[in-house]
């Protein structure tokens, strides 16, 4: 039975008739001379204070930006094009440089935290550990009819993570170090206490309950206190996919959000006809932590378990047979041409590729970081 508390205080989800899609892209700060992070949120704060979708995420050295609900990617493009291009002209007038990637090359003193009162509790909470998260990521959100039916696509979803990890990989090197990886990021969030896959929950009501009982118990005041790598929002109505790293483009970002808007679509039409995914993959939470170190360590060249046999399959070939099985579900959302792009750019080469190809060429992470920028510049120019 659920306590008369619970019962006059349920977690209410605002439910979406339609598979909206909307952005967060956390985006580091850095000076256009060094390349280094710097801690730019408060003075572009001062200069932004008629633009609510512009914000300060927990380190000083991070801005985000959100984007608008949107009906499709299309929409998305343009609302996200402008507000990116406006933050970036901010940027320069106070001397800031913008770059995405999910860790920064070679930055090596603490991340300082934002002196707001929420970010403030974390620090206290976290201590040390929260000066180590100079990490950045991308957030996908997608419409979901009710809250039900958000923690059924959840569970759905979730074998599913190594691949949006691996494809989004965009952090090899982490304190001047070249670390085998090619999302660090991922690492570095694994010593925190609440990052990783998430339970499956049975009923909106049962993840209800939990959330009542992290709250008693003082781990969580808001939904939003929960990092899952996927997570639902209730106040917007959306099931939130936040295990990406951020990208150095927009025409990558605009790939990524087009693929899990077509992934969540396709699978709540499957939750809610009983009917299986495919490609079918493993639901143990053994083998999704497993997969999700894999792709973390070698990205779209992983091989991940598939099956209780132990038997794998390389994520390239997964995420061709997922593109294919989501091609009707494409047409008619109109992401098959940002998805066609997503299948060419398989063959080219990943950020976390890209990057260790300057770093060999040219043994500098500070022409790591000056690339980073400059990707996004030009991507901003013909946008």
């Amino acid at each position: 039975m659920l306590s008369r508390r619970m019962q006059d205080d349920e977690l209410e989800f605002a439910g979406s008739k339609y598979p909206t899609v909307g952005i967060e892209i956390e985006f580091q700060l850095l000076d256009p001379d060094t390349f280094d992070l710097v801690d730019g949120i408060l003075p572009l704060l001062r200069s932004y204070s008629e633009e609510p979708r512009i914000k300060p995420e927990f380190t000083q050295s991070t801005v985000e930006i959100n984007s608008s609900v949107c009906a499709d990617i299309d929409q998305l493009r343009s609302d996200v094009t402008g507000l990116v291009g406006e933050l970036k002209r901010r940027c320069e007038r106070l001397g800031l440089a913008l770059c995405g990637a999910g860790t920064h090359p070679f930055s090596l003193r603490p991340a300082e935290i934002t002196p707001l009162p929420h970010y403030v509790e974390m620090e206290q909470r976290m201590v040390y550990l929260s000066h180590t998260l100079k990490t950045y990521a991308l957030h996908v959100h997608v419409g979901m009819p009710s809250g039900d039916a958000a923690v059924g696509v959840m569970s759905l979803l979730k074998p599913y993570l190594p691949i949006l990890l691996a494809l989004s990989a965009s952090s090899p090197f982490w304190q001047g170090q070249d670390t085998g990886f090619a999302s660090f990021r991922q690492r570095v969030l694994a010593a925190m206490r609440d990052y990783g896959p998430p339970p499956s929950f049975g009923s909106w009501r049962e993840f209800a309950r939990c959330f009542e009982n992290l709250r008693a118990a003082g781990a969580a005041h808001v939904v939003r206190d929960i990092h899952w790598d996927i997570r639902p929002s209730p106040h917007y109505g959306t099931l939130e996919v936040r295990v990406m790293d951020v990208q150095p483009t927009l025409r990558e970002t605009l790939m990524l959000a087009a693929l899990v808007q077509t992934l969540q679509v396709y699978l709540l039409r499957c939750w809610q006809r009983g009917e299986p995914v495919q490609p079918t993959l493993l639901q143990q939470w053994w083998a999704q932590k497993e997969n999700c170190f894999r792709a973390s360590h070698r990205g779209v060249e992983a091989q991940i378990i598939v099956d209780e046999t132990g038997h794998v399959r390389s994520i390239k070939a997964l995420t061709r047979e997922l593109l294919a099985g989501l091609a009707e579900t494409a047409e008619e959302l109109g992401t098959k041409r940002w998805l066609d792009q997503l299948e060419t750019w398989l063959d080219t080469a990943q950020s976390y590729l890209r990057q260790r190809a300057v770093f060999a060429e040219t043994r500098s992470l500070r022409e790591v970081a000056a690339c980073l920028v400059a990707e996004l510049d030009a991507d901003l120019l013909v946008s």
